[in-house]
């Protein structure tokens, strides 16, 4: 078995706290992963969103170009999302828009995201994910929520297909999430403790010959002592291989080894993992005036501003794209899960 251990954090802009005090930690979390990088190979992984880039920026604007650096050097990896949002209540163009405004946030410090449409916490996903990730040069998914238990396949690996054939690789996160691997113990006795328990869970469902553990959790920075606790991690599992690794050595991984495999095949939303982890499918019922307000928004950029714009801009008129993006930003903003 390959394990790669990759260092991340789960970043919820705004949650048990005002967003202006998450936004105080994600700058000393950043801070510190730029005096410190990672070593070349490893990653830190900022979530699969790039506004936390912008929310970083508007603070530290002086390092800039530290920040661009490490993520062309794959060594900070974000995105692909603008943000984590609910992929169930907002429409398919609002999806669109989301991705796109996060490739634009990459590529404004020239750089690029992984390339898997990374949903770890979504409450949720819809049949038509594979043929969105296709459209955006992905072919890999990764999901936690809403998938596992006795109505999927076993196992952390399948083919999803898209309702018009387009498929993605399905790679399942643990029934403890993007958290599975927090806090790993440097000492011998304990991490060799903690690993049998890991392996347990994580080996019986590995089809890939693969296991990912995510170094991380809820507005996390990086790990104290993170290098020997990989380290211990190394020793306690042999003859299985550890690598300090990136999301994007794991996803190349990992489809490499789909291409031989046998894999099943899975079609239609994800929106049933319970007997595995919670899918909180309640958050569809509430605050009903909010979602009617959402969708709102969302029809009149489509349907009216847009289009008259488009219409405008052909009769020579002064361009709107720059209002339009800024709707869609402010929009998008209100579409995180959490």
């Amino acid at each position: 078995m390959r394990i790669h251990v990759v260092t991340h954090t789960h970043w919820d802009r705004e949650w048990y706290l005002p967003a202006g005090r998450f936004r105080q930690r994600l700058v000393s979390l950043i801070d510190e992963l730029l005096d410190a990088p990672p070593m070349q190979g490893e990653s830190f992984l900022l979530d699969g969103q790039g506004i936390v880039l912008e929310d970083y920026l508007a603070v530290r604007p002086d390092r800039r170009a530290e920040l661009s650096a490490l993520l062309r050097d794959g060594r900070i990896e974000a995105g692909p999302w603008f943000v984590l949002a609910d992929e169930l209540i907002p429409g398919g163009e609002a999806l669109v828009r989301n991705l796109l405004a996060g490739r634009r946030t990459l590529r404004a410090l020239r750089a690029e995201s992984p390339s898997v449409l990374y949903c770890p916490d979504s409450f949720g996903h819809p049949a038509i994910l594979p043929l969105l990730a296709s459209g955006f040069g992905m072919q890999a998914v990764i999901v936690w929520r809403g998938y596992g238990g006795s109505r999927w396949p076993a196992g952390d690996a399948a083919w999803w297909h898209a309702p018009d054939g387009t498929r993605a690789l399905l790679l399942h996160l643990p029934p403890d999430g993007y958290e599975f691997g927090s806090n790993l113990p440097d000492d011998p006795a304990a991490a060799d403790a903690r690993w049998s328990r890991m392996r347990d869970v994580l080996a019986p469902r590995a089809r890939l010959g693969l296991m990912l553990v995510q170094n991380g959790a809820d507005h996390h920075a990086r790990q104290r002592g993170h290098a020997a606790s990989v380290d211990a991690l190394r020793a306690v599992a042999h003859p299985d291989s550890v690598t300090a690794s990136s999301l994007r050595a794991y996803v190349g991984d990992a489809l490499h080894a789909a291409r031989s495999a046998a894999l099943p095949g899975v079609t239609g939303e994800l929106r049933d993992s319970y007997g595995y982890t919670w899918t909180l499918q309640g958050t569809f019922g509430a605050r009903a005036a909010q979602k009617r307000t959402n969708a709102r928004c969302e029809r009149l950029l489509v349907r009216d501003a847009e289009p008259w714009a488009a219409l405008a801009r052909a009769a020579h008129a002064t361009s709107s794209r720059a209002l339009m993006d800024a709707a869609w930003r402010a929009l998008l903003e209100c579409h995180p899960h959490d």
